[in-house]
């Protein structure tokens, strides 16, 4: 089987058609979509080869997956579905120049579960040769949504919430980067880095009464923190409820890492951060804080406030 691009090409088209695709996708130069009922909200995550993973951490269609679900979290924060008509996926692929026929369907099978999961119409993209020869996933997700969440809405007296645990993907990631990913005490971590899922259904779930919600991708100190500052406001976060369990406080401790510290720059979790008023019981979230006056984000344990800090930046690590 040849290896061309234009045989690539119709291997992802057979792939990606299906009766969730619009009326006019892969196959010609641009997709065509109907017109949108409500705000289109539209974001672009990259997931590059010695960045944001290495090969040798899962099979290609897992960390193909992943970078979907990565992508996808974002519409998941701004309450966005990408499943209603003028949503979807386009995928941009730099591919090694010596990746096989079996590696790029690997790759295609995990773009197409991810689109999948989350019922996303895959509309189109582009296929080029990486000048680096690693792989890069460049996803462009587009949803509806008829209420948009932003950052910015957070109340003094609003209760902060998040949609899961956190803190799982960080150990998961650490033991992945020290080689450690096969020891039992940390194969559940691992498993919930590579298993990423954006929050589709929770953020359509809280996007009606919400009044800001973040996803956490970079770490839940610095999110609260961009959510704290686009809303003017200061974010208290209780200590006692965002402990981790006892699995993971032990495997944090086996990586010679404060628990908490950890769980406070932890990233790559893809659960929602989100502030609703104290009169509404949402239906998804556990309260882990307050909003109050002021700016920053602090951490409270027994009557003791500090600032939270940790999380990442791509430029500054």
């Amino acid at each position: 089987m040849s290896d061309g691009e234009f045989d690539r090409i119709a291997r992802l088209s057979a792939r990606f058609r299906g009766p969730a695709a619009p009326a006019i996708g892969i196959g010609d130069d641009a997709a065509v979509l109907p017109v949108v009922e409500g705000p289109l909200v539209v974001t672009v995550d990259a997931s590059v080869e010695d960045v944001h993973f290495r090969r040798a951490w899962a099979p290609l269609d897992r960390l193909a997956e992943r970078a979907v679900h990565a992508a996808l979290s974002d519409l998941a924060a701004m309450g966005a579905d990408p499943s209603l008509r003028g949503g979807g996926v386009l995928f941009a692929l730099e591919l090694p120049s010596q990746l096989s026929a079996a590696a790029f369907d690997s790759v295609i099978e995990g773009l197409a579960r991810g689109a999948e999961a989350n019922s996303a119409p895959v509309l189109g993209g582009n296929l080029t040769k990486s000048a680096k020869d690693t792989l890069s996933i460049t996803t462009t997700a587009m949803g509806v949504a008829r209420r948009p969440l932003l950052r910015s809405g957070a109340r003094v007296g609003d209760i902060v919430y998040v949609t899961g645990a956190v803190g799982a993907a960080r150990i998961g990631l650490e033991a992945l980067l020290r080689g450690r990913e096969r020891e039992a005490l940390f194969a559940p971590f691992v498993e919930r880095w590579i298993a990423a899922r954006a929050h589709i259904a929770q953020g359509l779930a809280i996007a009606p009464f919400a009044t800001a919600a973040i996803d956490l991708s970079d770490g839940l100190a610095q999110d609260a923190a961009h959510l704290a500052r686009a809303s003017r406001v200061a974010l208290l976060l209780r200590a006692d409820a965002i402990d981790p369990a006892d699995s993971q406080r032990d495997a944090a401790l086996a990586l010679g890492e404060d628990p908490l510290a950890l769980t406070l720059s932890s990233g790559e979790d893809y659960v929602l951060l989100f502030t609703a008023p104290p009169s509404i019981t949402p239906p998804v979230g556990e309260a882990i804080g307050v909003v109050r006056e002021g700016d920053g984000v602090m951490i409270e344990r027994n009557g003791v406030e500090r600032p939270a800090r940790g999380g990442w930046d791509h430029f500054g690590g």
